[in-house]
C-alpha cells in the first residue's frame, strides 16, 4: 500500500510539473514579469543600464500594441505615430519618470518633452515548460536579428538615470504567442 501511494505522489508530480505552457494556462503577468527580469539580466551581461518598469508604457503602447496584433492574427508594429505625438501620453511618462527616479526633462521648443521610443516584437507557435525558456527564446530571436539586437543594446540612460521598459504577452487560442516590448528614453538635463 506504502508502494501505491508513493508511486501515486511521484505519478502525479510528474505530471504537474511537466504541464507545458500553452494558451489554456497561460498567464500573461507572470510572462512579462519573467521577461523584464532576463532582459535587464540579459543587458546587465552585456555591460548595459537596467531598466526601470513604466506601467504608462505598458498602458499606452505594449498592451495596446500586443493585442492589436495578436487579435489581428498577423505580425507587424502597429503604428503609434498619433498617441505618440500627443502630449497627455509623453507628459504621464514625464510624471511616472520624476516620481521613479527624478531629474528634469529635455523639451522641444514646442513644449513637448524630448523622449524616444523603440519596440520589439515577438511571435512563436508552439508550446513551452517554463516562461523563462520563452523569455530567453524571445531574447535570443531579437539578439540574431540585427534591427532588434540594435534595439536590445541601446543606451537608454539619460542625465545619469535609467531609461523605461514595460512588455506585453499574448497567446491565442490558435497557438501563437505574441510579445511586445517598449522602450522609452527620457532626455534629461
Amino acid at each position: 500500500m506504502k508502494s501505491l501511494f508513493y508511486i501515486f505522489v511521484s505519478f502525479f508530480s510528474f505530471f504537474s510539473f511537466s504541464q507545458v505552457i500553452d494558451s489554456k494556462n497561460f498567464n500573461s503577468s507572470e510572462m512579462n514579469r519573467v521577461l523584464l527580469k532576463k532582459f535587464n539580466s540579459y543587458r546587465l551581461s552585456k555591460g548595459l543600464d537596467t531598466l526601470v518598469y513604466s506601467q504608462v508604457s505598458f498602458d499606452s503602447l505594449s498592451f495596446k500594441n500586443c493585442v492589436e496584433v495578436a487579435n489581428s492574427g498577423k505580425f507587424y508594429h502597429p503604428s503609434i505615430t498619433e498617441r505618440w505625438k500627443k502630449q497627455p501620453i509623453r507628459e504621464s511618462i514625464v510624471n511616472e519618470s520624476k516620481n521613479k527616479v527624478g531629474g528634469d526633462v529635455i523639451r522641444h521648443s514646442t513644449g513637448l518633452p524630448w523622449l524616444e521610443t523603440w519596440e520589439n516584437a515577438f511571435r512563436v507557435n508552439g508550446y513551452f515548460k517554463t516562461y523563462e525558456e520563452i523569455a530567453d527564446l524571445a531574447i535570443k530571436s531579437w539578439e540574431n536579428s540585427p534591427s532588434h539586437n540594435r534595439v536590445q543594446n541601446l543606451d537608454f540612460e539619460s542625465g545619469g538615470l535609467p531609461g523605461f521598459f514595460s512588455c506585453h504577452s499574448v497567446y491565442t487560442k490558435e497557438g501563437y504567442l505574441y510579445i511586445y516590448i517598449n522602450f522609452v528614453k527620457v532626455h534629461r538635463l
